[in-house]
């Protein structure tokens, strides 16, 4: 799988206008499997309320179910169970817990969608991406600060950016360089999920949930 995904991260480093029009076929049931063997699987549980330990004990036979279902196009994005956690002045942040099953499918559906991306991505990028952290960012700014004249350092943050998410656009975006139906319908299914708070569930025209 890995050749796979390194074959799609090649080309589109090659080609920087070039839209992947056939990628669900990646999703395999040894895909998924190999894809859940790289998950936190501590994760808390999601509106289901099924666990990781659960979920891993037929994990063969739920995948291959899972699989059936994506092939088919049957498969449906439960909605995230949302709780909010303190941030410091009184403040939540809100996040969004998905199923086991869901969040095996995003993180699946993730790897596919960052071969392509991090092809795009400066290096001088380090939020949400494989393999770079937070420290690595400060490190660089560090490195920066010492080996180079720095006058004025800026930090500037977009308050709510993911409560305000345009979701026509986000799929606009998307689709510059994803053309697979299978994939858009996966990520339009999650954006139109909505989250489930004390039993209710709220379906937002933008936005999309932390975590």
């Amino acid at each position: 799988m890995s050749t796979q995904l390194a074959k799609i991260a090649e080309k589109a480093r090659q080609d920087k206008k070039i839209q992947f029009t056939s990628l669900a076929h990646l999703m395999t049931p040894e895909f998924l499997q190999e894809t859940w063997g790289m998950m936190n699987r501590k994760g808390a549980s999601g509106v289901d309320g099924e666990t990781t330990v659960q979920f891993e004990e037929n994990l063969k036979e739920r995948t291959e179910h899972l699989w059936a279902r994506l092939r088919q196009n049957r498969y449906q994005a439960p909605p995230v169970r949302r709780v909010d956690i303190p941030k410091g002045n009184g403040k939540t942040r809100p996040l969004g817990i998905p199923t086991v099953e869901d969040r095996l499918v995003q993180r699946a559906v993730a790897r596919i969608v960052e071969a392509i991306y991090e092809q795009d991505f400066l290096g001088l990028s380090y939020g949400f991406r494989p393999g770079r952290n937070p420290h690595m960012a400060l490190q660089a700014l560090r490195t920066c600060i010492v080996t180079k004249k720095v006058r004025h350092v800026f930090e500037a943050d977009i308050r709510s950016y993911f409560n305000h998410i345009n979701h026509e656009w986000l799929m606009k975006m998307v689709q510059q360089r994803i053309a697979d139906p299978a994939i858009l319908r996966l990520i339009g299914k999650w954006l139109r999920a909505g989250v489930m708070q004390q039993g209710v569930v709220t379906r937002n025209e933008e936005g999309t949930p932390q975590g």
